[in-house]
């Protein structure tokens, strides 16, 4: 019973719990034993939503013999055993309703799902629009382009599912945090993206505090303390492989891939995040003026990372905004 879950629990006693424990792998992919000992409370569970997130996946149960779905074949898993990890979990809105891809960040290492994917499906639910999280492939030197085939995939799902799951694939949206915003980002470039892939443009992109640019990550990391280093370099390593340069890594920098068919862009961030520079959502901002791209852009000065929701802070209500500048640009 969802009574029973309280901020003061540890991750791993929600993961115990019998209703739960289809999703003991999915709150925090690749999951470490620091993250099983910290408690709800540790995540941010105000600002970012966790309760009313975990609520709603009890409502779901409720509803749905089935949220958890393979996105690729069995077949496929012995030939490439990494594609078990990618799943996509279904948080229903309302029928005949385009939907909205959710991508959680972790750099790459992880995905922070109960901080930056349940509480994001759950708004968008109250707003009437299906989400489904996606768990890609993560936590592998020179991972790219493996979780854009991830996209692709779960796309092609949904579209042989789209009767049973009640969505139209028409101007479908993706949003995406941090290393989860880089993808998403990567996914609107036509050269990487969406039409790499044969499939449709998403109508809008919503970007949190997305690590777009690997150049600009780059320069950071060179600037950074030998710890913070350290980080960035697997980071790094994760997009370009162990002997990455700036030119490697331009592959995969947003800023040079964009181009006047663009999907429209919501982008948030905080002035003082020590992750993602926010420098590279200005450069982003930039290029979308440039290319006269629709978008709109919400900055704050003292949030950090993660902030998921925004809860409480001077974000407070941007996804719903973002939800109708969806509306409006399609």
């Amino acid at each position: 019973m969802f009574e029973s879950v309280s901020v003061d629990m540890t991750i791993g006693e929600l993961c115990s719990i019998k209703e739960l424990e289809p999703f003991s792998g999915y709150f925090f992919t690749n999951m470490t034993e620091d993250v099983w000992k910290r408690k709800i409370s540790d995540y941010g569970n105000e600002r970012c939503g966790i309760l009313p997130a975990i609520k709603r996946i009890y409502e779901v149960l409720e509803e749905k013999s089935q949220i958890i779905y393979d996105v690729y074949p069995k077949e496929e898993w012995q030939e490439e055993p990494d594609k078990e990890q990618v799943k996509l979990i279904h948080m229903p809105g309302d029928p005949d309703k385009p939907f909205v891809l959710v991508c959680p960040g972790g750099g790459y290492a992880r995905e922070w799902v109960l901080v930056e994917g349940y509480p994001i499906a759950d708004q968008l639910n109250r707003m009437g629009y299906s989400a489904f999280i996606l768990i890609y492939r993560t936590g592998q030197k020179k991972l790219l382009p493996k979780p854009l085939n991830d996209i692709a995939a779960a796309l092609k799902f949904l579209a042989a599912h789209k009767n049973e799951f009640q969505i139209r694939m028409e101007a479908y949206a993706v949003t995406g945090f941090s290393a989860g915003g880089h993808l998403a980002a990567v996914w609107g470039t036509k050269e990487k993206g969406y039409e790499a892939y044969g499939l449709h443009k998403p109508a809008a992109l919503f970007l949190g505090y997305p690590s777009i640019s690997t150049v600009q990550f780059l320069k950071d990391m060179e600037k950074a303390s030998e710890s913070e280093r350290a980080a960035a370099v697997k980071y790094l390593e994760r997009i370009g492989g162990e002997d990455f340069t700036e030119e490697s890594l331009m592959e995969y920098s947003v800023e040079y891939h964009m181009d006047q068919n663009y999907p429209p862009c919501y982008l948030v961030h905080s002035k003082d995040d020590p992750v993602v520079n926010i420098q590279a959502s200005c450069l982003m901002e930039e290029q979308l003026s440039r290319l006269e791209v629709p978008h709109r852009v919400r900055f704050m000065e003292h949030g950090g990372h993660s902030f998921g929701l925004g809860n409480g802070t001077g974000l407070d209500g941007w996804l719903s905004d973002a939800v109708r500048f969806w509306e409006e640009v399609r």
